[in-house]
């Protein structure tokens, strides 16, 4: 199953379809971030996807772009599920606003938590919170240094239900890399080009597919984390990855200090080179 996913930010609707056009055939999901469209049409959008929508509208509070009343964004969000995208991803804090929308309409909820600056380190707590509160949990941390992506890896073991799970930052790019791996994973989000992430740490989608074949990786796959120090070992393991058989095994490099390889040996199901 393909977990890669966009995540669009453009000007307007029809720009919008145009990059989910050119995307479709890499990825099975779409999230589009409303709060950064200068205009867009929710039900032109939801009616002409080529793939499944995930719609949201991050408030300024949250480090969006939706500088409006509350009950405006609100008024958005309930549009969206109205229109019948596949989800719409709302604040943890706004779940008991969407409690009552229900309906006839196919719209899941994806509730979510950011930490800008820092990672948690009770995500396991805070997934425990929201689980049987929506369809999946969304938490998302900073990663400052390699050990901050372990809280992640852990809640990305050990979820029961419908997860996304990532530490923004360059120390956290793996954990985006290594998502689809884990069976509880909804998807894993690239940028449509480097010029157009939307949040720090992503890479894109042609390199999620192209060079680590993202979108046949499974828990099936034979995982290989590999412990650098250097940029010619980073080069030692994309070399590997090359070599590989998509989809039958995965090579992920991971800058960290030497005293961390035990730590990510006790925590991940995978082998650590």
């Amino acid at each position: 199953m393909n977990r890669v996913a966009a995540s669009l930010a453009t000007e307007g609707t029809d720009s919008c379809l145009r990059e989910l056009d050119r995307l479709a055939p890499r990825i099975s999901l779409a999230e589009v971030r409303l709060d950064l469209m200068r205009t867009f049409d929710i039900g032109k959008l939801v009616a002409n996807s080529p793939v499944p929508l995930i719609l949201t509208c991050r408030p300024e509070r949250e480090r969006g772009g939706f500088t409006g009343p509350e009950s405006e964004r609100m008024a958005i969000l309930l549009s969206a599920h109205d229109h019948g995208c596949d989800y719409v991803d709302v604040e943890a804090d706004c779940l008991d606003d969407v409690a009552g929308w229900g309906g006839g309409s196919p719209t899941q909820v994806i509730a979510s938590r950011h930490w800008y600056g820092r990672m948690p380190s009770d995500l396991q707590e805070q997934y425990l919170d929201l689980r049987d509160r929506c369809a999946v949990v969304k938490l998302v941390g900073t990663a400052r240094s390699a050990a901050d992506v372990l809280p992640v890896l852990e809640l990305l073991r050990d979820a029961s239900t419908p997860v996304i799970g990532m530490a923004m930052g360059g120390p956290g790019t793996c954990t985006r890399i290594l998502a689809p791996a884990f069976p509880q994973t909804v998807l894993t989000y690239g940028a449509a080009t480097s010029a157009a992430a939307t949040a720090p740490g992503q890479i894109t989608i042609d390199e999620m597919t192209d060079r680590y074949a993202l979108h046949l990786v499974t828990p099936a796959t034979a995982v290989y984390v590999h412990v650098i120090g250097t940029e010619a070992q980073e080069q030692d393991v994309l070399r590997a990855q090359a070599k590989a058989e998509p989809g039958a095994e995965l090579h992920v490099p991971l800058r960290a200090p030497e005293t961390l390889r035990a730590r990510l040996a006790e925590t991940l199901p995978f082998t650590i080179a």
